[in-house]
């Protein structure tokens, strides 16, 4: 199995997104009137022949919900389960926002 290649380190203003994200998902948890309009899309793959539907919320850019999964674009290749969003998502958020540190390893159940 070929080793992903390491992603370059973050530029300031992928901190910066990545801070507000994760301030807006705070917020967001204390009061999902925050979340905005809710947006819902069909994706259609022809290879592998399978497809999903996807989930975003207007003041939420980044955040995404597939199925049973929750991703954000700040965090490429990560996927987090509900319960995982203020445990871990919002933690590697803010991590990344001051640190300039992308999460390595997973430290959930399933890991």
């Amino acid at each position: 199995m070929k080793t992903p290649k390491p992603l370059p380190p973050p530029t300031d203003d992928e901190r910066r997104i990545a801070g507000e994200a994760a301030r807006d998902l705070r917020a967001a948890i204390a009061d999902p009137s925050t979340m905005g309009v809710k947006g819902v899309m069909h994706v259609d793959y022809s290879r592998p022949r399978r497809s999903e539907w996807l989930t975003t919320w207007s003041n939420l850019p980044g955040f995404f919900r597939s199925g049973r999964h929750y991703t954000h674009a700040c965090l490429p290749g990560w996927v987090y389960a509900r319960h995982e969003i203020k445990a871990e998502m919002i933690p590697d958020l803010e991590a990344l926002a001051e640190r300039g540190v992308r999460p390595i390893e997973a430290t959930g159940a399933a890991a």
